[in-house]
């Protein structure tokens, strides 16, 4: 019985190993995938290779601010650009850069920020003033909100600074210069209580210093975005793409059946033939996103942006582009192992590049300007600014026109390549 298992053991084993593509592709597949996810979350692993890049444009008239931006920049996890090319950041600067996706998030400091902390807190009229967060609404709560409250602790340590000194030296000139020791204690821990309600907002009162988070001007941002149209996009295009597994073995199928070699013989074209045998999965992967995003829409009350026509726009080209894919393998591709395998590697690795699993935003740059070669990239980024950033189709056109250059070029080589027989 063992030597029978044993030959039929060595029987499948010759047959698995001459197939070579399917042996790369399965020993491949798990190595690229773990290669990519590495490097994609380092940064969130390891601070010190691969730190938070935070804009800050100081528009301050005291020197508060620059105090607070030297500590946020010695801080392991952070490094501070208050300059962009040797030029001094501007908001305006800064919001481009954003609008560029060079960076996703800047901090502005008030001219009157340093008056603000300094000022007397006997004041009878207590001023206040706000740094304005401008963040890339792709960008997610997770990595935003401790940033915030990193910025916020920075923020109510140098207030209780510039201001205790004052109000002790306040409560004091009310108080005779023989009071004891113990009353002197009590009225300092007073002025502490003074202090952090000063800052962070009594009863009916509000804050000195107010964080606030806006979008860069010309995003149509109407609230920030939640759970659902973070991820909807990403996993709307890892799922599109898996038409290609299908188109790939259907046409494997058919060349096995005979049906291409009889197809020959009809007067057409071998590019119309291959176009006859996507667009039924072309209309299958558009039917795919509707369903995709609709339900989103209605289950999750997730905002379509306010663009149809744009969003019409990007799912026609990353459909296109889905299916030229798949033409593509079904020509490279001559066996269903190496179909499965292929599809898989190429799949996930375009897909992790991309950003369908992990946001750009935190992946090493050099890892991002890579993720480029992708259709995954510009397909995410496409629907991010109509979904998340609010743009229109003016916005998209740029991504939508990249997009049909990848479908023309997978289907043009699967074309070239493809073998009838």
């Amino acid at each position: 019985m063992l030597r029978q298992i044993l030959a039929l053991t060595w029987k499948d084993l010759k047959i698995f190993f001459k197939d070579p593509g399917a042996v790369a592709a399965i020993f491949l597949q798990p190595f690229m995938f773990i290669l990519i996810m590495s490097y994609a979350l380092r940064g969130l692993f390891t601070p010190e290779e691969g730190q938070i890049r935070l804009l800050a444009v100081n528009q301050d008239r005291g020197a508060q601010a620059t105090v607070i931006l030297r500590q946020l920049d010695e801080m392991d996890a952070f490094e501070v650009e208050t300059s962009w090319e040797g030029q001094p950041l501007t908001r305006e600067m800064a919001e481009q850069l954003i609008i560029e996706e060079k960076r996703n998030l800047a901090l502005v400091f008030p001219p009157d920020f340093s008056q603000v902390l300094e000022q007397d807190p006997a004041a009878e009229e207590r001023r206040t003033t706000r740094i304005l967060v401008i963040v890339d609404p792709t960008t997610s709560s997770q990595f935003i909100d401790p940033i915030l409250g990193t910025l916020q602790g920075l923020i109510e340590r140098r207030t209780y600074t510039a201001l205790i000194p004052k109000g002790l030296d306040y409560l004091f000139e009310e108080l005779a210069p023989q009071t004891p020791v113990e009353e002197r204690e009590a009225i300092k821990a007073q002025a502490q209580e003074s202090m952090s309600g000063g800052l962070l907002g009594g009863e009916g009162e509000g804050p000195l210093i107010a964080v606030e988070r806006i979008a860069p001007a010309g995003m149509r941002v109407e609230r920030y975005p939640d759970t659902f149209q973070q991820n909807v996009p990403g996993y709307t295009i890892y799922g599109i793409f898996w038409i290609v597994s299908l188109l790939a073995s259907s046409v494997l199928r058919e060349k096995r059946e005979g049906t291409f070699r009889r197809l020959l013989v009809a007067p057409m074209s071998r590019a119309v033939m291959l176009a006859g045998k996507l667009v039924p999965y072309y209309i299958i992967n558009l039917i795919q996103l509707a369903i995709m995003l609709g339900a989103s829409s209605l289950l999750f009350g997730m905002s379509l942006g306010h663009s149809p026509v744009g969003l019409v726009a990007v799912s026609l080209a990353a459909a296109a582009t889905a299916t030229g894919l798949g033409v593509l393998v079904a020509a490279l591709a001559r066996t269903e192992a190496q179909i499965g395998g292929l599809t898989v590697l190429v799949l996930l690795t375009l897909s992790a590049l991309g950003g369908c699993f992990v946001p750009r935003f935190v992946m090493p740059e050099w890892l991002r300007t890579v993720g480029l070669v992708t259709p995954h990239a510009w397909a995410l980024d496409a629907y991010q600014d109509l979904l998340v950033r609010g743009y229109g189709l003016q916005e998209v056109l740029p991504k939508v026109g990249v997009l049909a250059v990848f479908a023309g070029v997978f289907f043009g080589v699967g074309v070239w390549r493809f073998r009838f027989e």
